[in-house]
This record gives structure tokens, sequence and C-alpha cells, in this order.
């Protein structure tokens, strides 16, 4: 989800949010101070209370306050993770997330693989864009107890952003008493829409890969 967001920054206009082009000396001066509060709050993420056992493969300890006895459901968790996002509190977001999650946004050429990741992946998103930018449920999925699917979109200071429609998967396990996310994956709304000329994409694809068959393998 955070993906879209970091990428529509730099084909939005003055009037709704600043850019961080590099065409010019101060946007570039920009981009410089963003890097550098990245780099600094990036250590701050090995300080967070992971509450996990470094000889036991994904067994996490509950926490000493709270009722630690209840179980979360899996919607529950998902929402609270979007609350952790919004309101720019990772620190509420570590004990929803397994040690060996794995989390894809499509956007990326590669998944992000564990928890320590997926923690630095969210801190570069949520100290690159405005505050006022936060993610809104528009429905979510509250039947399985393993599985919980989400539909979303942006909106800045409470008004829908555009381009910014999404959907994402999660599935989830228990860990000594508590739902965590164990598998994560975004889609987002493109930007670009083609319409009928992704069909004929998807045919002349088609045909080549029927012409030769071999090329599938390449994928």
């Amino acid at each position: 989800m955070a993906a879209m967001t970091i990428s529509f920054l730099t084909t939005t206009t003055k009037n709704s949010i600043p850019h961080f082009s590099l065409s010019s000396s101060s946007s570039a001066f920009n981009y410089l101070i963003i890097r550098s509060r990245i780099s600094r709050r990036i250590n701050y993420i090995d300080r967070f209370p992971l509450r996990s056992s470094p000889t036991d493969n994904n067994r996490v300890i509950s926490p000493t306050s709270g009722d630690s006895d209840s179980l979360d459901s899996a919607s529950d968790v998902v929402r609270r993770f979007y609350d952790g996002i919004n309101s720019r509190n990772l620190s509420t977001v570590v004990d929803l997330i397994a040690d060996d999650c794995v989390y894809e946004d499509l956007v990326f050429p590669q998944p992000f693989v564990g928890r320590k990741a997926i923690l630095e992946f969210f801190e570069k998103f949520i100290y690159t864009i405005s505050q006022d930018l936060q993610f809104s449920i528009d429905d979510i999925s509250g039947e399985d107890t393993s599985a919980v699917g989400v539909t979303w979109h942006l909106e800045w200071r409470g008004k829908p952003f555009p381009f910014s429609k999404g959907c994402s998967f999660y599935r989830l396990k228990v860990v000594d008493g508590r739902h965590k996310i164990i598998y994560g994956r975004d889609i987002v709304e493109p930007a670009l829409k083609p319409g009928d000329f992704a069909l004929v994409a998807i045919r002349s694809v088609t045909w080549l890969l029927e012409q030769f068959p071999q090329l599938a393998e390449r994928f």
C-alpha cells in the first residue's frame, strides 16, 4: 500500500502535496534532508521492543500488561495495523507482525522478508509522506480466522486522494495466543489506465507464448 503513494508523489501538482523531483536545487536539498531523517530513524528500528526469543524461532513472549490471554480476531489485527501506519507509530505495529512475515507490494520487484525489513520499509514510508495522507478502509472481511481481505483508499485531510484505491490480502497465524500477520500483498490503482489496450497486450503475449512456449520458463 505504501509504494503507490511514494511513486505517485512525484506526479502530483503543487496544489496537492510537494513532490521530490531532483530537477531543482531546492528539491535536491529537501530530498537530502528526508534521506538524512530516514537514516536516523532506521537506527531506531533495532530498539523496538520486539518481544521475541532469539533461541526459539517464531515464539513471541506476551507482554506483561494487558489481557494477554485474549485472542483478537484477524480483522481486528489488520485494522490495528492500518491504525498504526496512519498514526505514524510503528511501536504499535511491531507485535502485529510475525518474525518470518513476507510482505509483497507489487510496485517493488522483490518482497520484503522478515519483520525488521518490513518495519524499515514502513519507516521510510511514514517519514517520506505527510501525516495528512491517511489510509481509509472501505471494506474488510471478518469471517475467516486466518485470512483477511481489505479494500481501501487514501484521503488527504479527509478528502479522497486521486488514483489511490487499492486492495490488500493478509494471512495470519496464532503465535502464543495472538494473531500475527505472516503474509501480506498490496495491489494499488495505477495512475495510467490502459483500458482495452491491456486486453490487446495480454492477447499478444499469449500468442507469443503459444508460438514459443519455452519463453514461459523465463518468467
